[in-house]
């Protein structure tokens, strides 16, 4: 136990002295690295007081990994990665003038603030009550799932930009701006119901042929490759994955002319949902397993026996999947077991990367 602790503190001070370099990066090119609409929101003293929190944090746990941790790599990179910040300017890095907005950015902030918030709200609900009592924060595979939020975060704005391009084209080609001026003059909440109905109901059918379609669960697949659940498990996911699921469920939302405001509000919703059902908590929630969808309900999901793994796939109303027979949850049970048949595919971010343009296992699915 206590060298699997201190493994963990090493990959700890690795991870937090590469987010302080990332941090002070965003002080020093906020044009590039900054998200303009978050800009406006969060309040620049209070983020360089979370560097300065993070800074310090990461120079202790440097330190404590170095003189006592189990992987002497990981801590020296933590702490060179720590002092290159420092050096940097640390949380003083001065801003000269109003931030000007450039013709192409990386979220980087949204990046950082985003795992930032994620991972405490997260550790916390799963520390109150979790399913797996003897499952570590840091459990196996953690590293790769980590690089896969962190990639697929920075990908997200580009991604966003393929998808909504010919959305917006195809509703100007369909001339639907009656359309689109009833729904966005809806009250803000209804047009969120009615957003999360529609591209949930979307993505039930774009996931249930990600499972019968091979060249799609050979992409899929990736995602059904963790074998230990919990906040971070949903993160694994191939990036083509992720684009042909984003662009069919949010094609909807863009021709139908749904409000900018409702869809600001849609978006932080999903990302929380999605989330939460990979969480490691022990929250059956009785019948409300039937009204949204809640880790019990998505466990099932992922569960390595085949005569459950294609069942459960909304990501938000249940009711789809009752309607259409494909549900699956029942009262006060839980699967024994996560991932693929044939056993895991690797914990390295290229092998995943690669893994579908391999041949698929001989396994009957």
């Amino acid at each position: 136990m206590r060298s699997s602790f201190l493994r963990g503190l090493s990959y700890i001070a690795a991870f937090l002295g590469v987010m302080s370099v990332l941090g002070v990066l965003t002080f020093h090119f906020p044009e590039y690295l900054t998200t303009p609409r978050l800009r406006e929101v969060y309040d620049v003293t209070q983020v360089r007081l979370l560097l300065l929190l993070g800074l310090l944090a990461s120079t202790l746990i440097g330190i404590t990994a170095l003189l006592f941790g189990g992987i002497k790599l990981y801590a020296l990179l933590g702490m060179a990665c720590t002092l290159l910040a420092w050096i940097g300017g640390g949380p003083n890095v001065t801003i000269d003038g109003p931030v000007r907005t450039a013709s192409f950015y990386i979220s980087l902030d949204w990046v950082l603030l985003d795992l930032l918030l994620i991972a405490t709200l997260f550790i916390s609900i799963e520390r109150v009550s979790r399913l797996k009592e003897d499952q570590p924060i840091l459990r196996s595979g953690w590293r790769v799932d980590l690089t896969h939020y962190v990639v697929n975060h920075l990908a997200n704005g580009g991604l966003i930009y393929l998808i909504t391009l010919p959305a917006y084209a195809t509703r100007d080609a369909l001339d639907l701006t009656d359309i689109a001026q009833q729904m966005s003059s809806l009250p803000l909440l209804v047009q969120v119901f009615i957003i999360m109905a529609i591209t949930d109901l979307t993505q039930y059918w774009v996931h249930r042929a990600s499972h019968r379609i091979p060249l799609l669960w050979r992409f899929h697949r990736i995602h059904h490759s963790v074998e230990v659940m919990d906040w971070l498990a949903g993160s694994r996911l191939h990036v083509i994955d992720i684009l042909l699921t984003r662009s069919l469920s949010m094609i909807p939302m863009v021709l139908l002319g749904f409000s900018n405001e409702a869809i600001n509000v849609y978006l932080p919703i999903l990302a929380l949902q999605s989330v939460f059902i990979h969480c490691n908590i022990n929250y059956p929630l009785g019948d409300l397993r039937k009204i949204l969808a809640t880790p019990q309900f998505h466990h099932w999901h992922h569960t390595r026996d085949l005569s459950y793994r294609d069942r459960n796939f909304s990501v938000t109303f249940p009711f789809w999947d009752i309607l259409f027979g494909s549900y699956h949850c029942p009262k006060d049970q839980w699967p024994k077991n996560y991932g693929l048949e044939e056993g895991p595919i690797g914990e390295f971010y290229v092998t995943h990367l690669v893994a579908p343009f391999h041949p698929l296992p001989d396994v009957r699915k």
